[in-house]
């Protein structure tokens, strides 16, 4: 707004031409006098989106937490990524093994769910996504603008069923109806609201997208798709039909009935590398690579894991090059997460190694490969998914080496003889896994037609986890869900019991900010989970027998 002493001229001016201009003339100018040329007005923000665009640039970047570089080229985030990502899904599924001391050598890696770790997730979904997602819906309902409030909604529904699948319960479906501190929802209730808002949100685009296909929704605010209606719509899909396949063992004809919508729809599901969710760099967007600063920048924290090292070297796997880096011994050796930590063996004088991650390159959101894989083990099912299980499978692992920009599927795809390789760590061998060990896995790559259906799951299971690398939570979760791969347990188990070694780690436990904050919700939360508020208690989809 203007300051008084001017405007109070301008209206003076006003008053003194009333000979030559109506005084009509002069107030119909009167909110253009009284406008700040150099300030957005509410009318400018939106038209240009600005008032949503910028929670929308806010949700993406806390999805995955990005290393948000400042101006002096430092960076910050990574830390947080680190301990949301890195320490928990990664590790917990076998991708990485980290290679540093925290809290003694008791903390998530050797099972001991106390520490402070467990209040980052939590605060990242509901401060960096869930907050600005109830802004841009409550702005683009109030500019009757739905399609923004769709991409926000299937960003939202990503990010908080990361959240959920880590916690269990959450204050999901009451949260931004003005109270400080909100009920928890059963998982099975926020898995139900998943459903019907990215079906909602599917619609909405799509009857864009049917008007006019080249119409743009946040163009200058998305650093995913650039607005592209359509390739917001087939990766909604995607989610849907990965969430579909999460619930199966909980409510089987739940996720058929979702999983085969998400493959039937006109525009369908994520077929081909273009189709890959990424963030975009930009001028006004620069991060680097979280990973990049966690694993070979600043941190130095972490290595290839030891169950990666058994099945891409067991399998000859053409993409363990684009993944990993040979070791100072010309080898690629993982560390084994759960073991005694001795910073000086394992990372500054050590033989492993390390990840093949650049700060430039993009974080992936989601790999168009898991979407064969998700449509194979649903054809194994009997669903109709669009194709056969054999062809579907192939065509998720030759989509994978396309993405990984290697060659030899043909041959990969049939070798009917190898097998996840025995372990090695060089820097103590009582960590090593020998020939014949039953921890190993001992699944083949080559599709078996005759194999009954546990076989078959195992091997799509087993190439989803390469293909969608590094993307630790959803690996982790597939694990829980199915048991597949099979990941290294640990050697030290500092749980005090709660946590199987032989059944790993199910869940993290609830922050002791809701405890401190939101103490009589949280213990109505435990009860939803039905078991103790520990690692060890499995999540309500997490049913498998």
């Amino acid at each position: 707004m203007m300051n008084n002493k001017y405007f109070f001229r301008n209206f003076l001016l006003c008053c003194a031409g009333a000979s030559l201009l109506s005084l009509t003339g002069c107030t119909d100018r009167f909110d253009e006098w009284n406008t700040n040329q150099h300030q957005a007005t509410e009318d400018m923000m939106n038209r240009d989106d600005l008032a949503t665009g910028s929670f929308f640039v806010q949700m993406q970047k806390n999805v995955f937490v990005l290393e948000q570089l400042n101006s002096d080229g430092t960076g910050i985030g990574a830390a947080v990524y680190q301990t949301i990502d890195n320490l928990a899904g990664s590790s917990f599924c076998g991708y990485t093994g980290a290679c540093n001391i925290w809290f003694s050598n008791s903390n998530y890696l050797t099972y001991n769910m106390t520490v402070e770790w467990r209040n980052a997730a939590f605060e990242r979904a509901f401060v960096g996504v869930m907050s600005a997602w109830d802004k841009i819906y409550k702005k683009a309902t109030e500019q009757q603008r739905p399609q923004v409030a769709a991409l926000a909604t299937i960003v939202k529904v990503l990010a908080m069923s990361r959240t959920t699948d880590m916690y269990g319960p959450l204050p999901y479906t009451k949260f931004g109806n003005g109270e400080v501190y909100n009920p928890y929802d059963s998982q099975e209730v926020i898995y139900d609201s998943f459903f019907k808002e990215l079906t909602d949100a599917v619609n909405v685009l799509y009857d864009l997208y049917q008007k006019d296909a080249t119409v743009k929704v946040l163009e200058r605010y998305d650093f995913i798709f650039g607005g592209n209606v359509e390739n917001w719509i087939r990766f909604a899909n995607t989610l849907k039909l990965r969430l579909a396949m999460r619930v199966v063992y909980a409510n089987e004809g739940k996720a058929q009935q979702m999983a085969v919508e998400a493959v039937e729809h006109p525009v369908g599901v994520m077929s081909k590398a273009t189709d890959i969710a990424s963030l975009k760099h930009a001028t006004d967007f620069s991060y680097r690579h979280p990973l990049f600063v966690v694993a070979t920048g600043e941190f130095n924290d972490t290595r290839m894991g030891a169950t990666m090292d058994s099945y891409l070297n067991g399998y000859n796997d053409p993409r363990i090059s684009s993944y990993f880096m040979l070791s100072s011994e010309g080898k690629y050796t993982g560390i084994r997460t759960g073991i005694d930590m001795n910073r000086d063996k394992y990372a500054l004088k050590a033989p492993f190694s390390d990840l093949a991650v650049k700060a430039s390159d993009e974080l992936v959101w989601m790999n168009p490969a898991e979407a064969y894989f998700l449509r194979a083990e649903g054809a194994a099912r009997g669903w109709n998914m669009g194709g056969e299980e054999k062809d579907l499978y192939e065509a998720g692992v030759r989509l994978s080496f396309e993405i990984c920009g290697v060659s030899g599927a043909d041959a990969y795809l049939a070798d009917e003889t190898s097998v996840p390789a025995p372990y090695t760590d060089p820097a103590n061998s009582g960590n090593s896994i020998g020939e014949g060990s039953p921890l190993l896995g001992d699944i083949t790559i080559k599709w078996d037609e005759e194999a009954g259906f546990e076989e078959k799951l195992e091997r799509i299971i087993t190439q989803k986890w390469i293909a969608i690398y590094p993307d630790g939570q959803e690996a982790w979760s597939e694990f829980r869900r199915t048991g597949y791969p099979k990941v290294f347990p640990v050697v030290i188990n500092n749980s005090g019991g709660t946590i199987d070694t032989e059944k790993q780690v199910r869940r993290i436990p609830f922050p002791a900010t809701e405890y401190r904050d939101n103490n009589a919700n949280v213990l109505k939360a435990i009860q939803l989970l039905g078991g103790e508020d520990n690692g060890g208690t499995p999540l309500w989809w997490d049913k498998k027998k």
